[in-house]
């Protein structure tokens, strides 16, 4: 199931692969922050930090809005790219960007905070034990290296093969994908200013 999870396409999965296709060689840097930040956060799961996070939802609110105009604004330059005309310029060199947006897809991504912390966390949790625990979410962590490291190298050996219509193509599909998960954040955002009467109504 942990392994299912971790492997769901989505914006995480998706901004991998277009580094790993263009052959840039810090593709294996980006996979190793989605690493080391699913390790951190399936242990903040495994403690019970994602009950205590729960119980506050204007601090939810609040980090949903940042989301929304980071994500609204990476899709639509996505979206912008793959449609202009001519060649597309493959980034060999990595810069501060592509590290900033891989932490933040991860980060600032309620579809992975939710597998990783009330998830996978919240099963690791329920053991009684620490050892089983520690044993669980080592489990989790490495089908998280395997999956991450073996799309990394799948899109790296595949990137020669790829021709400028088909990375306009990837442009626009992670585009879509960013406005998507914008989307769903605004929807779970709407909720939450419900549910703490924001609107003036409480929600039941």
């Amino acid at each position: 199931m942990t392994a299912s999870l971790i492997v769901a396409i989505g914006p995480q999965n998706a901004y991998l692969l277009k580094y790993g296709l263009s052959r840039a060689n810090f593709v294996f840097a980006i996979a190793a922050i989605y690493v080391v930040i699913d390790v951190a956060l399936i242990t903040l799961g495994a403690i019970g930090v994602g009950t205590i996070i729960a119980q506050y939802p204007a601090l939810k609110l609040i980090f949903a809005c940042i989301a929304v105009l980071f994500f609204l604004g990476f899709g639509i330059a996505s979206i912008r790219k793959g449609l202009k005309a001519g060649k597309i310029e493959k980034v060999k060199v990595p810069g501060a960007a592509a590290y900033s947006t891989a932490i933040l897809l991860s980060i600032a991504n309620p579809g992975v905070l939710f597998d990783t912390i009330v998830i996978i966390g919240g099963l690791a949790g329920q053991y009684e034990h620490l050892i089983d625990r520690i044993a669980f979410s080592a489990g989790a962590a490495a089908a998280s290296f395997l999956w991450f490291f073996a799309l990394a190298s799948i899109a790296y050996f595949c990137g020669g093969w790829f021709t400028d219509r088909a990375w306009k193509a990837v442009d626009i599909i992670i585009g879509v994908l960013m406005l998507v998960l914008a989307a769903t954040i605004v929807h779970d955002a709407w909720r939450l200013a419900e549910q703490i009467g924001l609107f003036g109504t409480t929600s039941v």
